[in-house]
Parts: C-alpha cells; structure tokens; sequence
C-alpha cells in the first residue's frame, strides 16, 4: 500500500518538482493512508539509506587496503624489534605469531577478533603490520651481508594529517612509527632502532582551507598526565629517551616547541634527554651541511645509546640502551632526514665491529652501497608520508643524493599543492576509512541512520570537521560507484528538494520512489 501512496504523491508534483495544493478530500485521504503505513515506509526508508551506507562503508574499507604499506611473515614475527625477540622466554617463542605480536602494530586486530579468541585457528590468522620494508644483499669489501630497514606504523591513535595530532589520553603519540634497521652477516645480527611521533601534548591543527592551518594547545587539558603516560610507556620499552625536536623556533611552531621544553623540565627525568635543533633555520639557504652541527652534537649520546648485536652462537654482546625520538610537525620530511644520518653512522660503527668495514673507512666512500642506502631511506620516506600525507615526502632529493637541488625545490612545491587539495578536501573521508578499519569506528545494524546520513550545509566546507569517530560528523563524504566525490553540501547529497514543505523537507530519489528524509512527522506532509 506504501507504494500506492507513493505513487499518489509523484502524481502531486508538477514539472518542476514543486508539490501542487490537493483537494481537502484528497489531502485527508493522503494523510490518513500515511498514517496508516508509517511504518512500512520508516521500514523502506531504513533499508535504503542502509544499502547507501553500505557502499559508503565498502568504499572505505576498499580505500585504506588500496594504500601501499602492508606487510605480514609466516615464520617471522614483524611486530618486534631483534632486540625484544632475543630478550623472550621459550614460551613465548612457542605462541603463534598473532598471540605474541606486539599489539601497537598489528593493523588487522580488529578483523581478527573472532579468530582471536579459537587458538586451534591461530595458525591461519597473521599479523599484519603497515609502514615500509627493503631488504638488499649488499656486498663491501667484497663481504656479503643483508641489509634490511623496516618501519612500523602504530595502529593506536592512527589518522591523517591535520586530522591526526598530539597525544590521547593513553598516551598514544599521533604518527608514531618505530623504523629498525637490520644487518645480517656470517650468522651474526645487528639492528638499530628510532621512534618519531608527534609533540606529546594535547593539541590540534585542524584544516580550515588556509595553507598552513595554525596549531592550537588545549589550554584545559591536563598536558603532564598524558605526557607522563606516554614516556612512561616509551621508557619501558625502549630505555632512554634522546629526543630531538625539529619544529622551528619562532612563528606558529614556536608555543609547541616551548610547550615540549617545558613538559620535559617538569617532568625532571634523568633518562628523557631534550634537544631542539630548528631544521629550517639551520638549513636556510640550502646549506644542508649544517646538519652536522645536531649530529656532533648528539654524537656522544648514540654512542651511550649503543646498538643491539648478537653473535653467530646467539650470544648478546652489546644491547641498546635507549632510543632517538625525532619529531617534527608531521614527523616526516624533516624527521626522515636526520633519522637517516643517525642510522648511518650506527651502521658505520656496526659494519666495522663485524669486520665488514676496514678501520678507516667510511660508508660515505662506498659508491654502490651508498646508492642503496640512500634510495632505501627516501623509499621509506615516501611510504610514511603518503599513508599519513596522503603524497610523497619533501625533501627526498637530500636523502637520495646527498644535496639539495633546484629539481627537489620545485617537487616540494607539488607535493605541497597536492597535500593542501587532500588535506583539506578528501583526508576526512581517508580519516573515518582508517577508524572504520582498525574498528574505532563500530557499525551498529541496528541504527536506522549512521553519522553518514547527517546533512549538512555548505559552509562545513570551509570550517572544522570531526569524523566518524568523535560522533559528531560535521561533514560526510558522498561516494558514487565506490569513488569520492569529495565534501557536498546537503543541497547536492539530496538528490531532490521539495520547497515550501514542513514536514517533507528534504526527499531523495530511489528508482521510482520517494522516501522523506529528517521529517518531524510523518503526518505533516503538506499543510
């Protein structure tokens, strides 16, 4: 019968759309039979905007498994560095790779929830992780050895760019990445390891269409707990902290700089060291030698720090005590670039203690090596920011060649066009894919409307948007054929809008049919 009354209604409409005035009688008929089936078409409304939420959903999930990055072994266990694996008992080498994974980088948890919970099924469920790997079989001095440089990415406050900040109340740092580097020879293992994440505090730096949005502190939140929770964390795992902040010192970074400083004096921890080296400042004019100012400076500390080696026998001759945490505002493009210094000149101490190195050499002289190492570390660039920038890293020319150069100028300034349009127009949609994945975001069948189907009007183009997980989706992204078609307004998400209605003020076409849309009432169709 709802479809009688639909069809009733289309007859109402004139060529432009616009519902006629009806007849007394007719208006009391019409009211009366949509009394009577509201719940027939509240039914067929439901199961409709559920099918278009579906393909929204399906769209996501399709999205964030479309980025490169994702990684999984069937013999090795990827969560873990070297270091944690040979600090294990027996029992813990004898559980499945899912029960022993470390949980910060296992990107699949949520998918394997139900696995989780039936051991005898374990062996079919992997861990997956996501970030970047390269493995090469390099050869100096005519020894051979492997290369390998891994990164992981943690699944605990994961996001995008300017959607994505600061810390959580966990203590879980935006962007967090865990980068290892590994060197197999004649049985024996060397490995390295750096973080990076974002400043420890509470902050945020929205996109508003401007090219550079401006990072706000919250000035209520309770800075020094999350702070502490995060070290605290970072501590156990890792041991010292040698934390070398790269943001620059003046103009809109600078509050962030000195709210870093600051957190780390009061917090008054002998093994949390602080060191800010403003990257821009230092490098203006492409005078990119000048980062062997940060590196002497820090030199006494990596050797302090040491590196982690194991023999041929499995005997542990050195561990390393502690770990470099490189931030920047994205933890990318600057972060990268000293991330790869520091890790050649471990590298350089490590391949002389195996005796691939002879005393005296120096990496930077050996020309097919160098060549790997370089394009490596700006592949892992690349990987990092295209899964947190959504483009390529800036900056990589340095990485691969050793100098700046004109070409990189001019490839920085593309991809920063190209950061900005996603940024500000498609990074909410990769946002609320990314919670929907690792199951921040929950689905509930049970809800006639998901935060989808909220309108909202033009001008949340140009303003601050939460997504999918805070509940308070300001804007929504419209998906036709599985492809996103960026941020509408409700105008252009509906695809009809009838004026001069009270109740049915918004309608939206289904193959020959018409279902209201945020009615008050269904007995308020026209007055």
């Amino acid at each position: 019968m709802w479809k009688l009354v639909m069809m009733e209604w289309m007859m109402c409409l004139s060529s432009t759309g616009c519902p006629q005035r009806l007849p007394s009688q007719s208006r009391k008929i019409f009211l009366l039979q949509l009394s009577q089936d509201q719940y027939l078409v509240s039914w067929a409304q439901s199961i409709w905007w559920q099918l278009q939420d579906n393909k929204t959903f399906l769209a996501m999930i399709n999205h964030v498994l479309s980025v490169d990055g994702f990684y999984f072994s069937t013999t090795y266990d990827l969560t873990h560095t070297l270091q944690r694996l040979s600090n294990t008992s027996p029992e813990f080498q004898e559980m499945s790779l899912l029960e022993r994974a470390d949980q910060r980088f296992v990107w699949n948890c949520h998918l394997l929830r139900e696995l989780s919970a039936q051991p005898e099924v374990h062996r079919f469920a992997l861990p997956v992780i996501h970030g970047f790997i390269t493995m090469h079989s390099c050869s100096i001095n005519g020894k051979y050895f492997d290369w390998i440089l891994i990164s992981r990415r943690s699944c605990f406050r994961a996001g995008v760019r300017y959607y994505v900040r600061g810390i959580d109340s966990e203590g879980h740092a935006a962007n967090f990445v865990e980068t290892e580097q590994i060197v197999h020879y004649n049985g024996s293992k060397a490995s390295f390891v750096q973080t990076r994440g974002s400043i420890p505090v509470f902050w945020s730096q929205r996109p508003n269409l401007k090219y550079k949005p401006r990072p706000q502190i919250n000035k209520v939140a309770n800075h020094m707990d999350g702070f502490q929770r995060h070290f605290d964390s970072q501590l156990i795992i890792y041991g010292k902290q040698v934390i070398i902040n790269l943001v620059n010192q003046k103009g809109s970074e600078k509050p962030l700089e000195q709210a870093f400083a600051t957190m780390v004096s009061s917090l008054g921890n002998g093994m949390i060291r602080y060191i800010a080296f403003d990257f821009h400042k230092e490098c203006k004019n492409m005078r990119w030698d000048r980062l062997s100012i940060l590196l002497d400076r820090v030199a006494e500390m990596q050797d302090e720090l040491s590196y982690f080696l194991v023999d041929s026998t499995g005997k542990v001759v050195t561990n390393q005590e502690g770990v470099f945490r490189s931030n920047c505002m994205d933890c990318l493009d600057r972060t990268n670039v000293i991330q790869s210094l520091l890790a050649r000149r471990s590298l350089q101490a490590q391949l002389q203690r195996l005796g691939v190195l002879h005393v005296g050499q120096k990496l930077e002289e050996q020309d097919e090596f160098e060549k790997i190492y370089k394009n490596a570390w700006a592949d892992n660039a690349n990987a990092c920011a295209k899964q947190y920038a959504g483009t390529g890293a800036l900056k990589t020319d340095f990485t691969r060649t050793g100098k700046r150069t004109q070409l990189g100028l001019v490839k920085d300034g593309w991809n920063s066009l190209i950061r900005y349009y996603k940024n500000n127009f498609s990074d909410g949609f990769r946002q609320d894919a990314i919670d929907l994945f690792l199951g921040n975001y929950s689905v509930d069948e049970l809800e006639s409307h998901s935060p989808l189907s909220v309108p909202r009007d033009l001008k949340f183009l140009a303003e601050d948007s939460t997504p999918l997980t805070c509940r308070d989706c300001w804007r929504q992204p419209c998906v036709s054929e599985g492809k996103v078609q960026a941020y509408t307004s409700e105008i252009l998400r509906y695809q009809f809008q009838i004026p001069q209605c009270s109740g049915y003020r918004h309608a939206v076409s289904h193959g020959n049919y018409w279902f209201p849309s945020a009615c008050k009432s269904l007995h308020c169709a026209v007055v």
